[in-house]
């Protein structure tokens, strides 16, 4: 569901819970026909919750970088205990609170 403007809705109280917790986010870039070109992981603690974005301070490979991700907390899930090794890095994050995972589509090609 979306507001008038499109945009899914935003409950800052929701997203106010998030602001310090650790989160794991996956990443998968497809073209424009669907087809995945890549993947990518990051995960680091939630800074910021805001309706413009939520502001992610990078840890591991990453540290000290930000990465802002869509304000869209549909996205973001409770992540199961354990340890998660990511694909691209073999870094090891273990018990993060959150998991969030995007698909990020190129647009058809203009004709």
């Amino acid at each position: 569901m979306s507001d008038d403007s499109g945009r899914p809705p935003f409950d800052q109280r929701i997203a106010d819970g998030y602001v310090g917790k650790y989160i794991l986010v996956g990443l998968t870039y497809l073209d424009h026909e669907g087809k995945e070109i890549r993947r990518a992981q990051l995960h680091g603690v939630i800074e910021e919750a805001a309706p413009n974005g939520i502001k992610i301070r990078l840890r591991g490979v990453h540290d000290a970088r930000s990465w802002t991700m869509p304000p869209d907390l549909r996205a973001i899930s409770t992540a199961r205990p354990g340890i998660y090794t990511l694909h691209g890095t073999s870094e090891r994050v273990e018990n993060p609170d959150l998991l969030a995972t995007w698909r990020i589509q190129e647009p058809p090609p203009k004709r």
